[in-house]
């Protein structure tokens, strides 16, 4: 009888995934900071990422990504190892977007979704993860480039807050 309750409250929670592009060429490699794309490794790291999250069977069927190169190219990463993501929200508000800008956002997610991710950039994304998961010693070293925190949520996309989210894992390149 346990197991079973646990099963049907694992399905009333939602999944929450916060993730920092992964490594990208420096400002000096010329172009504007938004057309910065990955380095060999970045690319590297995103599908190892993807990779890892086909294997624990997480597919998010809503993502809002940064429209920044890096952040674009990170996203393809991800997608070459997940057979189906859906076409990813490329909002102007995500690009160097603070805390409560993302926070905001999220907020506004439909009802219905069930596994959302959000892909940024620092100090913002790190900020945000740090807000939800205070005093967690994984979270304090910061959010590496291809950094992901993945959250257990209850309650409604609107009432995201530290109260309603659990850090489930932390996982670095």
């Amino acid at each position: 009888m346990a197991r079973f309750g646990a099963r049907v409250r694992s399905r009333l929670l939602k999944q929450l995934l916060l993730m920092r592009h992964a490594a990208a060429a420096g400002k000096s490699a010329g172009g504007t900071d938004r057309d910065r794309p990955l380095t060999p490794d970045g690319r590297r790291a995103a599908e190892t990422l993807g990779r890892r999250l086909k294997s624990d069977g997480i597919s998010p069927d809503l993502v809002l990504c940064s429209p920044a190169r890096r952040a674009r190219e990170t996203l393809e990463g991800l997608a070459e190892a997940l057979d189906a993501l859906p076409p990813a929200d490329l909002d102007d508000a995500l690009y160097l977007a603070d805390s409560p800008t993302l926070l905001a956002q999220l907020r506004g997610a439909p009802h219905e979704t069930r596994c959302l991710l959000l892909l940024g950039h620092n100090p913002g994304i790190e900020e945000l993860v740090r807000g939800l998961a205070p005093a967690n010693a994984a979270v304090e070293a910061g959010l590496p480039a291809a950094g992901l925190a993945i959250f257990q949520v209850s309650g409604p996309w609107s009432a995201l807050s530290q109260s309603t989210a659990r850090l489930a894992a932390f996982v670095t390149p």
